[in-house]
Parts: C-alpha cells; structure tokens; sequence
C-alpha cells in the first residue's frame, strides 16, 4: 500500500485596506453610564488555489482619541477543494480513498491561543480500471477527479480580548499584524499501490477585527509635557506635568519596552494634589540590559479607564553592583564604608552576624566619593550587604571587629 502526500506551501505578504464602520454593538462598559460604542475593520479575502499564508495589517487606535476596552477577532472560513485527481498506473484495477486534511489557523497579538478550524473529509472509494497507457490525460476508466468542493461554507471562529496587559499593544498610530495560514494535504490509499495523485485547495476568508471603544471625552488625559533625560549612563528621568482634577481618582504608570511594541509598568505614582501638579520617576537599568529603552506614562482612572502618553526613547548602558570598602577593617568596633566615586542614589545597608540574623538595617544615600560612619558593634564576625534600592543590585563585604 502507498501513501502520496500533495503540499502547497508558498508565502505572500498581503496588507488589507480595511473598510472602518461606525457599529452600536460593544462588549464592554465605559465609565459613568457612558454608552460604549465599536469600531470594526472588515474584509474578505480570496486566496488563490495553493496560496496558503496571509499577513493582515490592523490599524491601531489612536490612543488619545478613547479607551479600548476590547478587541473581538473573528475568521469566516469557506474552504474549497479545487481540485483533486487519482490515476491508477497499475496493469489491473485497484480502489481507491482519498482522504483530504486540512486546518486553517490565525496568530497574532493578544490571542491566547490560535484561532483554529481543522477538516478531515473522505472521498471515495473509486473503482479504477486498469491504465489505458496514457498518463497525465484526466480522463478514462483509470482516471477519477473531484473539482470546486466546498467544504466550509462561512465556518466562523472567534474570540475577544479583555485583558488590560494585552490591550496596550493595540494603542499606537500603526499597525498590528496577524498571520493567516491554511495547512491541507491529501492521504491517498490505493490497493495495487501505483498511481498519481494532485490536489490543489483556497478559500475565501472573511476577517472581522473590532474594537470595542468608550470616547475620548469622557475623562482627560491629565498629562502634558512628558519629557526623558539621561541623567547618568545607567539612569533615565521621567517628568510630566498634568492638570489636576479634583472630582476623579487615578495614578500614572510608567511602562517600560525595549522594543517600542510591548510595555510593561516599573513603578507607580500617586496623583498629586496640586492644582499644576509636576511628576517624576528615575529609572535605573539592571546589570544585564543596556541599549535602546522606550519609555511612555499611563494614565488609569480608579474605576478602570486607562490613557497613554506618547513614547519616548532613550539610550541607557547597564547597572554596576555596588562597590565599597569597610573602613577600617579589623575595627574596634566603629563601622564605616567608604564609596569611591560611586554612581549614587539610595542605598540600603544590612549587617549580619555569623548566625544569619540580621542586626542593623539602614538606608543610605550616596553621592559620588564619600564616607559614612555607620554603626558600632561589638567584637565578631559580620556581613555587611549593600543594595542599590533602584536597580536592587547588591555587593557584600566581610566585617572583623577585634
């Protein structure tokens, strides 16, 4: 018995200009009874027989003109079998199965899992007369075709995207792309084993990707004038400015990316009472990361409602552990660390004994060369562990006092 395996695998590159509908539709709420609203970007695609990849560009949302609370990506499959042909080679009859295998998939941004729909269909068995001789003709007793068979008529897979984290990556004023592929092959049986066999399969496919969305008006973005300074090799500073607006609750996130695409919050900073109020935050890099940072504050309302700034970049090198000298070393007893043209900042400064336990904590701020007596302990053995509150990168030393 024998198996013959027809694959078409060739790759495009596709960008959809996508059709923008004003829909009443939504899947989530907006803020104070707000009616939410959507906005749909709509296609349908026509894949040629053997074409099997797709990329489909989705414009984003403009991040100051509203709040995405949603994204619902749905696919229409109509799956259609062109062709498909057996032809016996054999001297005698033979039967044969034809068994057609197919899955189409779309991945992308915020997708938990694929969106996936497989077939498997049997076609057959065919009697075959014996070979007339005459190969590659498509006609005869020994010859058998199956031509525009549709399989899925508008087969539809969704799913809806509700994650805040997720959601992030959809605000910009570019694009997201989603990657569409058809895998289908044919599982052909035959009894005498000598035959030829080809398939060739598209599809129509109807993609739907749409935002559920609350206005732009309902809440400001209390944020302006948002600016980065590299205030040393290893640090960025961060400042804004905003309104204040006394009759709402919210705080600013800064988010961090290293690729301009994916954020990720480093700290958090409280709403400030002031009427012009003024903000900052200090970044500093860790000991393995250095190059291009992109930085960008997000603004969330205490009920949800969620706003962003726009990105800047900056160039950082990485964080060192660290470094100082316990001074003097044996001691009599009075403990003091001399730092020798640290970085500075805020350092964290713990003590502990032979036992493990932990006999003094102290913060420390250091700038550049200087010394700080710290402490007097009685005769032992200790650890001293120095911590850069920041970038929590640590050093340690060991203590003798006589």
């Amino acid at each position: 018995m024998k198996y013959s395996y027809s694959k078409f695998f060739i790759g495009v590159s596709l960008f959809v200009t996508m059709q923008l509908l004003n829909l009443t539709a939504a899947y989530a709420q907006c803020p104070f009874g707000i009616p939410p609203g959507s906005t749909l970007f709509d296609t349908t695609i026509n894949t040629p027989p053997g074409i099997n990849t797709l990329q489909i560009k989705v414009p984003q949302a403009d991040p100051m003109a509203g709040m995405v609370t949603c994204l619902r990506v749905c696919i229409s499959i109509t799956g259609v079998v062109d062709s498909v042909s057996v032809e016996n080679n054999s001297a005698s009859s033979q039967t044969a199965d034809v068994y057609y295998i197919r899955t189409d998939q779309v991945t992308g941004p915020g997708l938990l899992s694929p969106l996936t729909n497989s077939i498997n269909h049997h076609y057959g068995p065919y009697n075959l007369g014996p070979s007339d001789g005459i190969l590659g003709i498509g006609s005869g007793p020994d010859f058998v075709a199956i031509s525009r068979d549709t399989l899925l008529n508008a087969v539809t897979v969704c799913q809806t995207i509700t994650n805040l984290d997720s959601l992030f990556q959809f605000y910009g004023h570019d694009s997201i792309t989603y990657n569409y592929n058809i895998t289908a092959f044919t599982n052909v049986t035959c009894t005498g084993g000598n035959y030829n066999s080809m398939v060739a399969t598209s599809a129509i496919v109807r993609f739907e990707f749409e935002y559920c969305t609350c206005p732009g008006y309902i809440l400001p973005l209390n944020l302006r004038n948002f600016m980065i300074n590299r205030v040393a090799d290893n640090k960025a500073n961060l400042n804004w400015a905003g309104f204040n607006d006394p009759g709402y609750s919210y705080h600013y996130e800064p988010e961090i990316s290293r690729d301009g695409i994916h954020f990720s919050s480093v700290g958090t900073v409280p709403k400030n009472a002031s009427v012009n109020d003024i903000y900052d935050f200090t970044y500093t890099t860790r000991q393995d990361e250095s190059g291009e940072f992109f930085f960008r504050v997000k603004q969330v309302y205490a009920n949800g409602y969620t706003r962003f700034s726009d990105v800047k970049q900056v160039t950082l090198k990485n964080s060192v552990i660290p470094k100082f000298i316990v001074s003097p070393n044996p001691s009599n007893g009075i403990v003091g660390i001399k730092f020798d043209n640290n970085v500075g900042g805020k350092m964290m400064l713990e003590i502990f004994n032979v036992q493990g336990q932990k006999v003094m904590q102290k913060e420390i701020v250091v700038s550049g060369a200087s010394y700080h007596q710290v402490a007097t302990l009685q005769s032992g053995v200790y650890w001293l562990r120095l911590t850069d509150v920041t970038s929590q990168l640590s050093g340690v030393n060991q203590l003798f006092i006589k």
